[in-house]
């Protein structure tokens, strides 16, 4: 099949935000400046486990300059539970805090030096509790449980989450179970088994830009400006917390200052909304960077692996059992969780399966979304135990890979899409590049890593319009958020493309839930797979009614005419500007032509996560470094990176998200850590982390 030849998408474009954020004319939430505005600053627990008995605010609203302060008391008339999937959050905590950082109250003045200074006059009197500060401690016999009350239920985009009864009185929040096989048949025929445990510690996003916020409430409706990555989402919680119905609330998104799945779902806005319903006046909200650190990060894991093979080299069965540690509040928690057990066997043929996946709730910072929810703890544990399995047998890594990877067509699981790449031959790629035959010198070693990942999301809904002006420029509304990643570009250079147009005549209109089509969130590597197939869709609906004006115009037949460099064009000749043709069949230059367009995922009664995967996230990776004996110092000499991107609307935006992810996986493997003992967190800032 010959290639379509394209003239703007597949082409390394320039950011069409470029200019706007080198300026420094980029408007993000933080520039918001509005009449009369107010500042909230928030106070949290000093304690990682404690009931509330007192809070005493009378010494902080006798200060000059405080508007108001926001506790307990003031939110009883709101439905103040909320959460990511689980309402176990409160605006503010009620009855116990349950990790340093939690919020206690608020306080409101247009000085944000005086709403600081409140902070130390709110008296709150404790009772202590025990704790638990880690995995291990919070799945121990008798552990204090961070949550008392019935196991959490929850039904979130058309799946169920919960926890089987068995787990009542623990600290397991969810479980996911998966098999396929006889488990202990394929142990009990298998040569070899090997049995290890593996730990992912706990990271933090450290996006440039905090989590901020502004709301304002007039009476009528609430207008939250928000630094997020799911306005429509954000709106519904609000809208619950509220009591409003949906139409009364209004979400703008500005430019993001990165997110990485961390300013997904509700974290502060809830706050700055109260402050402003209660005081009829805009409220911003800014965090610091060590308030981010206590707001959310990523979930550390325990796994064990169990995994039985051949004398032959090829893996028989796999049992895992998966523990996410989710903090206090369960957030996403239990989504990563499903997503982590269900990506824990890794792409590999493996024909008897057990996983079992929890979710676990510590006295620890919430554990959110994270670039790649779930599945890097488990590759990072699926991973390091092929090495060690390959090890063991005298065999090499990369052909004990190659000899047990799912081949393209295969399914990974029965009913859910079959692997769309080669993986093999993208290994063997990476090693190649590694000159990975070649003897390492002394203390320099070599490795090689697969990962396998559902991407595009789960049930995912996405809308996009496209407007084309009487002058045939265009513009674009979607709901997916720019945090960084490029969205604008290559969105709108789809848009380009399919109208014709130079990527210059297309602008992309400012994410606002009053008029945007909806998106349910920017994540899961669906910008460009789900909202990308939406917008194309919706300049083809630009592109049919064009033709068909054109058509009638023209004295030509719709079929027989073409789009290219805004004209349209009956055979060779110089064509017809988009701007005639509008004119010329809505008799005004004032007119526009609207297109639309939505993508939505299918269900699947077959799929284990009820709907089949919408592509998969393939990425392969080769290192070679160097290990000083006496240090421990580890210096990387070469890097090899490697991603199946499918067609790149931008190839060099596509680099830069590949060397974004390695600059990732560095970090998190050899350079960070949060730190906890005795239920604090010792290092909540740059310096230390």
């Amino acid at each position: 099949m010959r290639k379509q030849r394209l003239s703007v998408a597949g082409r390394n474009s320039m950011r069409v935000d470029a200019v706007e954020k080198v300026s420094g004319k980029a408007f993000y939430t933080g520039d918001i400046e509005l009449p009369g505005m107010a500042y909230a600053k928030i106070l949290r627990s000093p304690l990682p486990h404690a009931r509330i008995l007192k809070v005493d605010a009378s010494r902080a609203r006798a200060l000059p300059g405080v508007i108001d302060v926001l506790t307990r008391d003031e939110i009883t008339g709101l439905n103040y539970k909320y959460g990511a999937t689980y309402k176990d959050g409160a605006v503010v905590a009620t009855d116990k805090v349950r990790y340093v950082g939690d919020p206690v109250a608020a306080v409101l003045s247009a000085d944000e030096l005086v709403a600081e200074e409140a902070l130390a006059l709110i008296d709150v009197e404790y009772e202590e509790l025990p704790f638990v500060d880690n995995v291990d401690d919070a799945l121990a016999p008798g552990a204090p449980q961070v949550h008392e009350g019935d196991v959490a239920r929850a039904e979130l985009r058309g799946s169920s989450y919960g926890a089987p009864a068995r787990f009542k009185g623990t600290n397991v929040c969810y479980h996911f179970g998966y098999s396929r096989g006889d488990v202990e048949d394929g142990f009990a025929k298998s040569d070899h088994i090997f049995e290890d445990v593996f730990r992912f510690s706990k990271v933090q996003h450290y996006s440039l830009e905090p989590h901020i916020c502004v709301a304002h409430y007039d009476g009528e409706r609430l207008t939250v400006w928000s630094s997020c990555q799911d306005p429509f989402t954000l709106r519904g919680h609000l809208a619950g917390i509220f009591k409003l119905p949906l139409n009364r609330v209004r979400v703008v998104v500005p430019y993001v200052g990165g997110g990485y799945g961390g300013k997904l779902y509700v974290k502060a806005d809830p706050i700055a909304a109260a402050l402003s319903v209660r005081n009829g006046r805009p409220v911003k909200l800014a965090m610091s960077v060590n308030e981010s650190f206590k707001t959310v990060t990523r979930h550390p894991a325990r796994i064990r692996i169990k995994t039985g093979v051949s004398n032959k080299g090829e893996m028989v069965a796999r049992e895992l059992e998966v523990y996410m540690d989710t903090g206090a509040y369960a957030d996403a928690g239990p989504r990563v969780t499903q997503k982590a057990g269900y990506r824990a066997v890794g792409p590999y043929r493996v024909p008897h399966v057990k996983i079992d996946a929890h979710g676990v709730y510590s006295n620890t910072v919430p554990a959110g979304a994270f670039r790649g929810f779930g599945a890097v703890q488990v590759a990072w544990a699926y991973e390091s135990q092929t090495d060690m399995i390959a090890k063991r047998l005298g065999m090499d890594p990369l052909e004990f890979r190659l000899k047990n990877l799912l081949d393209k067509g295969e399914p990974y699981t029965p009913g859910d899409t079959p692997v769309d790449c080669d993986l093999k031959q993208g290994l063997r790629k990476v090693a190649r590049a590694l000159d990975w035959k070649k003897p390492s010198g002394r203390n320099v070693g070599k490795g090689l890593s697969v990962c396998l990942k559902d991407a595009g999301g789960t049930y995912k809904v996405a809308g996009a319009t496209v407007k084309m002006s009487s002058d045939g420029s265009a513009v674009l509304l979607t709901g997916t958020v720019e945090v960084g990643q490029g969205c604008r570009t290559a969105l709108s250079q789809v848009v380009a493309e399919e109208l014709g147009i130079e990527l210059e005549q297309v602008s992309v209109a400012q994410l606002d839930t009053d008029v945007t089509p909806f998106d349910v969130s920017t994540s899961a590597s669906s910008s460009m797979t789900v909202m990308g197939l939406a917008t194309q869709r919706a300049a083809q609906d630009v592109k049919k009614q064009l033709l068909k004006a054109a058509a009638k115009v023209m004295g030509e037949k719709a079929a027989g005419l073409s789009l290219k460099g805004g004209r349209v064009r009956a055979g060779k000749g110089r064509g017809t500007p988009y701007s005639d043709i509008i004119a010329g069949y809505y008799g005004s230059s004032a007119t526009e032509i609207v297109g639309r367009g939505v993508y939505q995922d299918r269900k699947s009664k077959t799929a284990v996560l009820g709907s089949p995967t919408t592509f998969w996230e393939v990425g392969w990776g080769g290192v070679e470094l160097e290990v000083d004996p006496d240090t421990g110092v580890v210096r990387i000499l070469k890097y090899v990176s490697m991603a199946d991107v499918g067609r790149a609307i931008n190839p060099l935006q596509c680099e830069g998200q590949d060397e974004g992810g390695v600059i990732f996986a560095i970090g998190h493997t050899l350079l960070e850590d949060m730190v906890y003992e005795d239920g604090q967190l010792l290092n909540p800032n740059l310096i230390d982390y």
